[in-house]
C-alpha cells in the first residue's frame, strides 16, 4: 500500500512545482494569457530539452490528468448557475447559439478539408464556441484526447483570443460600434472569459459589462455541449467498436462518464442555491488549481517532434473558424442590438 502511494509522489510534485512556478509567473503577465498555458509550455520545454523519467515521474503525472482531472471537473460545476441564462434576454441566448453551432458546422466541414480527426475537430470547435482552454480541459476526458491534441487546441484559442484582444477595439472604433453592439460581438465570439472581459472594457466599460455577461451565459452552455459530444462521441465509437451502429443498448456510463455526472449534479445544486456560501467560496480556486495541477502534466507528455507532424492543418481551421464567428457575431449583433 505504501509502495503503491510512493510510486505517485514524484511526478505529484513535479507537477505542483511547473503549477506553483506558472502561477508566479501569470502573476506578472496579463490575465490573457493564463497560468494554464504557462505551464504546458514550462512542461514541454523540460520535456524536450533536460528530458523527464517517465518511469520515475509518469505514475504521479497520469494520476493528475486521469484523477485530479475530473474531481476539478465536477468541483466547476459548483460554480455554475442555470440563473445565468436570465440574465442576456432572448436575442442574446438566440446569438450564443447561432454562433456556437456556427463554430462547430464550420469546424467540422473545414476539418474534414483539411483532414483533422474527429477529436482534434471537436476540442477546437468547443474551444473556440464556449469558453476556451475550460471547454477543451473538460471535453478532453470526454473524448479520450492525446496530450498533443489538447495543446494544439489550447495554443489556437489562446493565440486567436490574444489576437483578438489588439483587433476588436481598433475594429470597433473603425466601425463607431455602440457599447451594447461591441459587448455582443466580443462576448459571443472571443473564446475565453478573460480575453472577453479584457477585450471588452479596452473598448468601454458600458462594453466590458454587457460582453462579461453574455460570455457568462455562453459558459453555462458547456453543459448542452458537454453532453451532446459525450453522446456523439461515444455512441459513435460504440457502433464503431462493435459494429452494431443500429442497436441501442449502449452503457450509460460509457456515453456519460460519472465525473460528468457529478459535474451536472453540482451544477444542479448549485442553482438550487444549496450550496453554503462559505464553501461556494473555495470551489472556484480549489477547481482552478486542480485543473492547473493536472494540466502541468499535459506538457510534460508533449513530444516536439510528433506536435510538428500534427502540422499546420488545425490553425488553418482555427483561423477560418475564428473569423467567421467574428464576422457573423458583428452582423447579428448590429441587427439585434441597434
Amino acid at each position: 500500500m505504501i509502495a503503491d502511494i510512493r510510486r505517485y509522489i514524484p511526478g505529484l510534485v513535479l507537477i505542483t512545482i511547473i503549477a506553483l512556478l506558472s502561477q508566479f509567473i501569470a502573476y506578472f503577465l496579463p490575465d490573457f494569457i493564463g497560468a494554464v498555458f504557462i505551464a504546458i509550455i514550462i512542461g514541454i520545454i523540460l520535456n524536450n530539452t533536460i528530458g523527464v523519467n517517465h518511469q520515475v515521474f509518469g505514475p504521479g503525472i497520469k494520476l493528475g490528468l486521469k484523477r485530479l482531472l475530473k474531481i476539478a471537473i465536477i468541483l466547476l460545476g459548483g460554480t455554475i448557475s442555470f440563473q445565468q441564462f436570465t440574465e442576456v434576454g432572448l436575442p442574446g441566448l438566440g446569438l450564443i447559439v447561432l454562433i456556437i453551432s456556427v463554430a462547430f458546422v464550420f469546424t467540422f466541414k473545414l476539418g474534414d478539408k483539411y483532414n483533422l480527426t474527429l477529436k482534434q475537430k471537436l476540442l477546437i470547435a468547443a474551444g473556440l464556441s464556449i469558453c476556451g482552454d475550460t471547454a477543451i480541459i473538460t471535453i478532453a476526458p470526454v473524448i479520450k484526447a492525446e496530450d498533443d491534441d489538447i495543446f494544439m487546441s489550447i495554443c489556437i484559442v489562446t493565440f486567436f483570443g490574444v489576437l483578438a484582444i489588439f483587433i476588436y477595439p481598433i475594429i470597433g472604433l473603425l466601425l463607431s460600434l455602440s457599447d451594447t453592439v461591441f459587448g455582443a460581438w466580443a462576448g459571443t465570439a472571443i473564446s475565453s472569459t478573460s480575453q472577453v472581459v479584457a477585450t471588452g472594457f479596452i473598448f468601454s466599460e458600458a462594453a466590458g459589462q454587457v460582453a462579461t455577461m453574455i460570455k457568462l451565459t455562453r459558459n453555462v452552455l458547456m453543459i448542452p455541449v458537454i453532453v451532446l459530444i459525450g453522446y456523439y462521441y461515444n455512441t459513435r465509437q460504440l457502433a464503431k467498436n462493435t459494429g452494431q451502429a443500429g442497436e441501442k443498448d449502449y452503457n450509460l456510463k460509457e456515453i456519460f462518464p460519472n465525473f460528468i455526472l457529478g459535474f451536472l449534479a453540482l451544477i444542479i445544486i448549485n442553482s438550487l442555491g444549496l450550496i453554503p456560501a462559505g464553501i461556494g467560496s473555495i470551489i472556484s480556486p480549489v477547481s482552478r488549481f486542480l485543473i492547473l495541477l493536472a494540466l502541468s502534466g499535459i506538457g510534460l507528455g508533449v513530444d516536439w517532434t510528433e506536435l510538428k507532424e500534427i502540422g499546420g492543418n488545425p490553425f488553418i481551421v482555427g483561423f477560418l473558424v475564428a473569423g467567421s464567428m467574428a464576422l457573423i457575431s458583428i452582423v447579428i449583433s448590429s441587427i439585434l442590438f441597434l
